[in-house]
């Protein structure tokens, strides 16, 4: 299948669904799901590189009300196998808010974006934000007990949203 017909849902795959994952920083937090991407031959060499200058320059912290969330990506030329990694940090790092540097917020949730075809970004985008507008499933995510729960919620969320969007 080519990146055009992927959905959400073709993205998330339970072995990259972490749950507690240990982060001193966000640049920490990247650094150890870059390399995830990396190892497992999702991403090229050159994406972890990548991700933190993205994030330097464009930041990725969410301005919602309730539990912050960081949706990190970089560009399609440094990626080999789209894919969406997502991960529920041990402890909130902080984060710069999307709308400004200056703006910081404790992240606990990070969904990266690692996408061959750059035209899926802002649907993914759009389908992550709307999911996570919904309170419900933000609560969920940090409350499931495991990252097999965490698959269950977000795989839930995104088909009824591409459902009632289709």
């Amino acid at each position: 299948m080519n990146d055009q017909g992927l959905q959400f849902v073709d993205l998330v795959k339970k072995e990259l669904v972490l749950d507690r994952l240990v982060a001193t920083d966000r640049t920490d937090a990247l650094s150890k799901m870059t390399d995830i991407l990396v190892k497992r031959g999702y991403c090229k060499a050159s994406f972890p590189d990548a991700i933190l200058e993205r994030e330097r320059a464009h930041p990725s912290g969410l301005p919602m009300a309730g539990h912050k969330i960081a949706i990190p990506h970089a560009d399609a030329e440094h990626v080999i196998t789209s894919t969406i990694l997502f991960a529920r940090l041990e402890k909130p790092v902080e984060w710069c808010s999307m709308g400004s540097v200056d703006d910081r917020m404790d992240v606990r949730l990070v969904s990266m974006f690692a996408l061959k075809d750059k035209r899926l970004i802002g649907d993914m985008l759009e389908t992550l934000i709307t999911v996570y507008q919904h309170d419900e499933i933000l609560d969920a995510l940090i409350t499931a007990a495991d990252s097999d729960g965490m698959y269950e919620i977000l795989k839930q969320a995104v088909q009824t949203y591409e459902v009632r969007n289709s």
